[in-house]
C-alpha cells in the first residue's frame, strides 16, 4: 500500500440518514410522491445525483439537473448545521499516522463541490488534506460504479491504483473500486458481512488502523 483513498460521505462521515431525510422531503414536497427509506434504498441509495434526478425527476435537461442536485444539497447542508457532526472515530488519528508514515492520502467523493467547500470548513479537511487533489462530482465526473474517481485520484497522488488501499461504505463505491483494480479494498459498517467480497470490514477508523501496522503516533 503506497496511498488511501477516502470514500466521504457514509465512510468519513456517516450521513446516510440525513440524505435519505432530505431526499425524501424534497421529492415529496415537489413531486407529491411520498417515498419510504425502502424505495430509497432501491431507487437512490449508491447512486450519484445525476442518475438520481434523471430517473426520479424524468428529466434530461442538463441545467434542470444542475438546478435540482445544487437545491437538494443545499437542504441537505441546512439539515447537517441542525446536528451534532463528527468524523467517524479514529478517523483523525489515521490521517495522522498516515502523514506521520508519509503514505500520501486523499477524499474520492460523489458529493458536489459546495458540500466539499462544506465539509472542508465544517470539520477543518485542510489540517490533514489537500483541497487540490480532492476528487469531487464537478458535474461531468461519472458516478460510482464507474472507476473514474479512483483513477483520478490515484493519479493526483502520483500513484498507481495498484498500490493504492481504497476505504468505502457502498456496494457501488466498492465495484468502483474493483473496477479501478485497488490493491485493497476495506469497508467501513456495523455489519460484519458485505454483499461484495472485500479485503476487510470494520465499524470505525480505530479497529481498522489496527490492520495497517503503521507506526502510532506519538
Amino acid at each position: 500500500m503506497k496511498a488511501v483513498l477516502f470514500d466521504f460521505n457514509g465512510t468519513l462521515f456517516q450521513d446516510t440518514q440525513y440524505h435519505i431525510d432530505t431526499w425524501i422531503d424534497y421529492i415529496e414536497e415537489t413531486l407529491h410522491i411520498k417515498f419510504s427509506e425502502e424505495d430509497f434504498k432501491k431507487r437512490i441509495y449508491g447512486r450519484d445525483n445525476n442518475a438520481i434526478i434523471r430517473d426520479i425527476f424524468h428529466t434530461d435537461d442538463n441545467q434542470e439537473v444542475w438546478r435540482i442536485s445544487e437545491e437538494k444539497e443545499a437542504r441537505y447542508r441546512l439539515l447537517c448545521m441542525t446536528k451534532p457532526i463528527h468524523l467517524v472515530k479514529g478517523a483523525q488519528t489515521l490521517f495522522e499516522d498516515l502523514k506521520k508514515n508519509q503514505i500520501p492520502f486523499t477524499i474520492a467523493t460523489g458529493a458536489n463541490k459546495s458540500n466539499v467547500d462544506f465539509y472542508f470548513q465544517v470539520f477543518h479537511l485542510d489540517k490533514w488534506f489537500d483541497y487540490d487533489q480532492v476528487v469531487y462530482d464537478d458535474g461531468y465526473m461519472p458516478g460510482k460504479p464507474d472507476p473514474t474517481v479512483f483513477l483520478l485520484a490515484a493519479k493526483k497522488l502520483n500513484v498507481n491504483i495498484s498500490d493504492c488501499l481504497v476505504i468505502e461504505d457502498s456496494p457501488a463505491g466498492v465495484i468502483a473500486a474493483k473496477k479501478a483494480k485497488a490493491e485493497k479494498i476495506y469497508v467501513l459498517s456495523d455489519q460484519k458481512t458485505f454483499d461484495i467480497p472485500v479485503d476487510g470490514i470494520f465499524s470505525d477508523f480505530d479497529e481498522l488502523r489496527g490492520s495497517l501496522c503503521l507506526k502510532q503516533k506519538d
